[in-house]
């Protein structure tokens, strides 16, 4: 009996085992899902603050037109047609 006891329980201690760590709902899987999950949350946070950046900017430029011209002009150097522009560089010393 004593024999049969100890397979038993060996045999008890591999099924859990195998329940632990295996399958979709072993304990490593569902420690790996849920680092998945924070690093997710991370980004829905990071997504959010950059819509509302951007629907802020949206709505400046639905409002005055001329901060969209003014931004173009700064990030992509626009300019009218006809106008002259003028770069100055720096010099060392000054």
């Amino acid at each position: 009996m004593n024999e049969q006891h100890k397979w038993g329980k060996a045999v008890i201690g591999l099924v859990v085992a195998y329940l632990l760590f295996s399958g979709n709902r072993g304990l490593w899987n569902l420690y790996k899902l849920h680092l998945e999950k924070q690093v997710v949350s991370d980004q829905i946070t990071k997504l959010k603050t950059e819509i509302n950046r951007n629907q802020t900017e949206y709505k400046a430029f639905e409002k005055n037109s001329s901060t969209m011209e003014k931004q173009a002009r700064e990030e992509l150097n626009l300019v009218k047609p006809g106008e002259i522009v003028y770069k100055f560089s720096k010099t060392e010393g000054r």
